[in-house]
């Protein structure tokens, strides 16, 4: 019977291939790289990437971060790059190595993973780090601006936000438009499962409280 990994992407795929077409070099020899935390949003971003690259000759590079905040996050790592190279991408893990910060834990946490992702994807050739933001990120965001946060909403393209490490390379959000129920949905059909991070549940977050 069809590979489980090649069934129809239904309305998904009209959403993110028009805009993968808009941002990226057709004959670009260099790889994509996707972060991937083993997730919903990143998994399906990464078969929805896979599913364009295969038809236009690009290697896609899953690149897994590793906050290394949590007892289960070695576990979470190695679900995430086995899923990656089970699809057909390469993997790569990362780790967020030294102390942490006893304040502002989130925003240091981001800064770090952008920082490696960059310094990744720079070292495989890579340009662009495709990331899974969601329409529901543009919601929890609204909401924690109503809150009186200062937290702006995800965009398409721009350049990585990592100084010195980001240079020369941009960050791209083709799934802004696309709701985390529907990805579900995909994966699914897909026979596919994802990790849930516990921190998505901790009300100490702004962003967990928002979701």
């Amino acid at each position: 019977g069809p590979r489980r990994d090649h069934a129809p992407a239904g309305p998904v795929r009209g959403l993110i291939e028009p805009i993968l077409d808009r941002r990226l070099a057709r004959d670009a020899g260099a790889p994509l790289a996707v972060a991937l935390s083993g997730g919903g949003d990143s998994l399906a971003l990464l078969i929805l990437t896979l599913d364009w690259a295969r038809t236009r000759n690009r290697a896609v590079h899953a690149l897994v971060f590793d906050h290394g905040l949590h007892p289960g996050s070695d576990g979470w790592t190695a679900f995430a790059v086995a899923a990656a190279r089970r699809l057909g991408a390469r993997a790569t893990a990362l780790r967020w190595e030294g102390g942490k910060p006893s304040a502002g834990l989130p925003a240091a946490a981001r800064a770090a993973r952008h920082a490696a992702l960059a310094d990744a994807a720079r070292r495989i050739g890579a340009h662009v780090i495709l990331m899974g933001h969601t329409a529901d990120d543009r919601l929890e965001a609204a909401w924690m601006r109503r809150e009186g946060g200062s937290v702006s909403d995800p965009a398409e393209w721009t350049p990585s936000p990592a100084w010195p490490e980001g240079r020369g390379v941009f960050v791209l959000r083709p799934l802004l438009d696309a709701r985390c129920a529907t990805l579900r949905d995909l994966l699914r059909a897909r026979g596919e499962t994802w990790l849930d991070d516990p921190a998505n549940d901790n009300q100490n977050f702004a962003r967990a409280r928002a979701r």
